[in-house]
């Protein structure tokens, strides 16, 4: 009686009972075990055992027979992980005792199974489509196991066929247990040699036969189980083959490479190659489904078409996915590679460039989306997914290839499953992994591409047996009340809640969660700060937690020290709110450090501007260079100064005026960099001339070289300014202001800082790939120079020497041009060892965390700015002829100041 919240009942053969008697609930609606709250349907085993469809706590109940309180065997409260109902109405026991359920507001039948809980029908939404249910109520088997739903909302009966084991599968579908677990540390059972480079096609058959495409020699190779060497290769009339499929009789389909386009069939019996599919395009993905259907994944061509092995040969080529045009709507494909279809004809597509997996149903142009982005259900982030298949319970095993890793889904939601601890070409790493198959043992095979070799994961089964014991049921409700942090500076306003776990005893611990929302797990160790999210962080809803190989935050990261502003390094040292006196050790010595070498740079600077402005000094281009050179080290070291104090004032004062911030953000970076690369250029022009002198010797034409050095000085702001750009074009002030937990009381207001404010920049990938190109070009440019000018000014020189005085060796030669030429090689050589240390911090992984290895970034930081402050030491210093100047500048001026 659903308004009563009870079940009552009645024997049908005891006149003498003159009133119903109850079976389950008290009649007040509840959740405690002995109530119930508008129960639906019901079901009575032959042990007299009472499941209840208790509707509106979305559980299933058992009443034992003659007990009051009832035990949750499915969905909300359960003692043993189950799955998530809504509404259920209808329940069904089969002959095992497993559940199949109307789960009716998810618009769905769920059934029970020796692995666990899975959805039967109506598993991708609601509707009025043959695959879709709206609102089921109730359901039942005929004698054949077919099943019969009453579609209520969609007014019809619907009927399920029962699929028999009329065809047999050349390919392995392991049944899994739900806690399966492979080896992370992985065989190599094939490598270069065998498979030859990039190899990305794989297969294993049921008699656990392996094939391999190998594109560097054009053959397929084929071993068996326990065999250490190939014990077939197969040549054909192919090129570089991507993909492959082998049928049960043993035949080879082959998607032919580059030049070809096609699909080849070898036959097994004859030995013989035949087209069977001829396509304008590589097949990047290869299926047989049970028909008798060859698919082609048409990566350069956004399509997966499909043609009948038994049709005639002129008809063409069906459509199976996309339109042909790369786009992300649901009829849409971006470079699909690996496509899997099951026996109910679903075809499944690795959606590369579009970071998904969609699931295109037969008849369907439009596709559901089953993980990745913009799945309808919370599942997992995917980078570029290459290969796809199912295992016997219809769960999904993944090749996320830029991840670098093998993920699935299972009764628990997705997770990663190998390769899950960064790219690498360790046992227990993958890089670029193509695709994967499975053996009849549930070991799993993965072509690592482009580590050239096989790597077998071995399935743990022995894991299989360890009992799963809830120690926790948490609920909670997300609102517009709730406090949010910023996940990254795209997706700032994310609601949360915390949990504090206190884990008494050491073992396993399994966390998951079920909700109807895109929600997102993290585990934080001691504390988690919702303006630092990835600060103490060690586990991640996709994953182990992969911010500790990046430097920076959510909004400015790097995976590489190139690039790194001064923001970036001293970021997690500055404490905000702190006065100066009251920061670091380290935050104090670089304040000290930063006002010695602005002293330094601006002695350098005068004396370098007074030398090079004489006439004397600019009798060729290189005192031109100097004379420039000293104005922009001038303007180098004061914006460096201006920033570096920016920077701690701004972090120290967190209520800094907004507007400052801004034009701080928009402005500092791109100036200063402008003026450092400006200078370091200068310096390389300087070492070109020189080397250039020694090349030409008597011949070398003054005049040309200042007219040259003229136009040098006006093209080059120009040139740099130009590279720089972009900078100002993406350059913005990110501000974010979370809501507060109200519920943590152990925080006060004065620990919480009130907002986050930061200087980002977010580059499209190919706007990324050409600023990293332009901060290596100013970087490495400058350092190649020199180290060719210093090279060339000693054994360039000598060599000329070397054929015209032929009486001595080259080495006296090339002592005797270092002794004349000193003053020449001193800058250069200097220059180049100032500008190693940057170089050797920008390609540092960025698991080298600044926050834990300060000065090692900061050092090279602050050495990158000693150039602008040494232009009189290297180059003054060392000539005879610019210290002539000098002193004779030195002593008018002195004769002038009156005694």
């Amino acid at each position: 009686m659903e308004y009563r919240s009870q079940v009552v009942k009645r024997s049908l053969n005891d006149p003498l009972m003159t009133s119903n008697r109850v079976a389950a609930g008290i009649g007040i609606v509840g959740w405690t075990l002995d109530r119930l709250s508008r129960p639906h349907g019901i079901f009575v085993d032959v042990n007299l055992d009472l499941y209840v469809a208790d509707w509106g706590n979305h559980r299933v109940q058992l009443f034992q027979s003659g007990g009051s309180n009832g035990i949750t065997v499915a969905g909300s409260g359960s003692l043993n992980p189950t799955i998530t109902l809504y509404g259920p109405s209808g329940i069904v026991l089969d002959v095992e005792k497993y559940l199949f359920i109307a789960d009716t507001n998810n618009h769905r039948i769920v059934r029970s199974g020796v692995n666990g809980f899975r959805c039967l029908f109506g598993c991708y939404g609601k509707g009025s489509r043959s695959n879709q249910l709206n609102d089921p109520f109730s359901l039942s088997f005929d004698r054949s196991g077919n099943i019969f739903v009453t579609d209520e909302w969609n007014s019809r009966i619907q009927k399920f066929l029962l699929m028999k084991d009329s065809f047999a599968l050349s390919f392995n579908q392991p049944e899994f247990c739900p806690t399966a677990v492979w080896n992370p540390t992985a065989i190599t059972i094939a490598n270069q040699s065998i498979v030859g480079e990039i190899p990305t096609g794989i297969f294993v058959n049921t008699n656990n036969t392996f094939y391999v495409a190998n594109q560097q020699n054009n053959t397929i190779v084929m071993w068996e189980e326990k065999s250490i060497n190939p014990t077939k290769i197969i040549h054909g009339n192919f090129t570089q083959p991507y993909s492959l499929f082998v049928t049960s009789n043993g035949d080879i389909y082959i998607g032919d490479g580059i030049w070809n386009g096609g699909v080849h069939r070898w036959s097994a019996e004859t030995n013989i190659f035949v087209t069977v599919m001829n396509v304008s395009f590589p097949c990047d993905g290869l299926f047989v489904d049970i028909n008798d259907t060859t698919y082609c994944s048409m990566f350069e061509h956004h399509q997966v078409v499909k043609r009948s092995l038994n049709s005639p040969a002129k008809k063409p080529n069906r459509v199976a996915a996309g339109t042909g045009e790369p786009g992300s709507d649901s009829k849409k494909l971006f470079n699909p590679l690996g496509i899997f279809v099951d026996i109910n004809l679903d075809l499944y597509v690795a959606d590369h460039y579009n970071d998904r997996v969609q699931l295109f149903q037969p008849g369907e142009l439009k596709a559901i989306t089953v993980a990745g982005s913009k799945s309808l259900n919370p599942t997992i982030t995917l980078d570029c997914p290459s290969g796809i298949i199912l295992d016997a319970e219809k769960y999904l095993f993944i090749v996320d290839q830029n991840n670098h890793r093998i993920v699935g889904s299972g009764l628990n939601g997705f997770r990663c499953l190998v390769g899950c601890y960064g790219v690498g070409s360790q046992s227990n790493q993958l890089n670029g992994p193509f695709s994967l198959s499975f053996d009849r043992s549930g070991n799993m095979f993965v072509a690592d591409t482009l580590n050239h070799r096989i790597q077998k994961f071995k399935y743990l089964n022995r894991y299989c047996g360890t009992p799963v014991y809830i120690q926790l049921i948490y609920s909670i409700k997300l609102t517009d009340d709730s406090p949010t942090y910023y996940r990254d500076c795209q997706v700032p306003q994310c609601h949360y809640e915390t949990l504090e776990i206190h884990v008494n005893t050491t073992g396993l611990y399994v966390l998951w969660s079920e909700s109807n929302i895109n929600a997102y797990g993290y585990i934080y160790k001691n504390d988690f700060n919702p303006l630092k999210p990835s600060e103490n962080l060690l586990q991640s809803h996709d994953g182990p937690e992969q911010s500790s190989c990046v430097i920076g935050d959510q909004c400015n990261f790097y995976i590489k020290g190139i690039g790194l502003t001064l923001d970036d390094i001293l970021r997690d040292e500055l404490q905000p709110n702190t006065l100066l006196k009251n920061q670091s050790f380290s935050i104090k010595c670089s304040a000290g450090l930063t006002i010695i070498m602005f002293i330094a740079g601006l002695i350098n600077s005068v004396l370098s501007f007074t030398t090079f402005q004489s006439k004397d000094s600019q009798q060729v281009g290189c005192g031109m260079y100097l004379l420039a050179s000293s104005i922009t080290s001038l303007l180098a070291i004061s914006t460096f100064i201006i920033k570096f104090w920016f920077v701690v004032l701004t972090h120290i004062n967190a209520s800094t005026s907004l507007s400052i911030l801004r034009a701080g953000c928009a402005s500092i970076e791109p100036i200063l960099k402008l003026f450092l690369y400006l200078d370091g250029w200068l310096n390389a022009c300087v070492a070109v001339e020189r080397a250039v002198l020694i090349f030409k010797g008597v011949k070398f034409d003054k005049k040309k070289s200042k007219s040259i050095a003229r136009r040098i000085i006006l093209i080059l702001p120009v040139c740099i300014v130009g590279t720089l750009t972009h900078e100002l074009a993406f350059r913005r002030l990110f501000e974010y202001e979370p809501v507060p937990d109200t519920t943590d009381t152990s925080r006060t207001n004065e620990d919480t800082i009130k907002r986050y404010v930061s200087c980002i920049t977010h580059y499209s990938p190919s706007i990324q790939d050409y600023n990293t190109a332009v901060l290596f070009f100013h970087l490495v440019g400058p350092f190649i120079v020199n180290l060719c000018s210093a090279l060339f000014i000693i054994f360039g020189g000598a060599r000329q020497r070397s054929m015209a005085r032929t009486n001595q060796s080259l080495k006296e030669h090339v002592q005797e041009q270092f002794r004349e030429h000193k003053q020449l090689i001193i800058s250069p050589i200097v220059l180049l060892a100032l500008s190693i240390p940057r170089l050797i911090i920008s390609l540092l992984p960025g698991c080298v965390k600044t926050s834990e290895n300060l000065w090692l970034y900061l050092g090279p930081y602050f050495i990158s700015f000693t150039p602008p402050m040494l232009i009189f030491l290297i180059f003054v210093f060392p000539s005879e002829l610019y210290m002539k100047a000098f002193k004779q500048l030195f002593n008018r001026i002195r004769r002038r100041t009156p005694a």
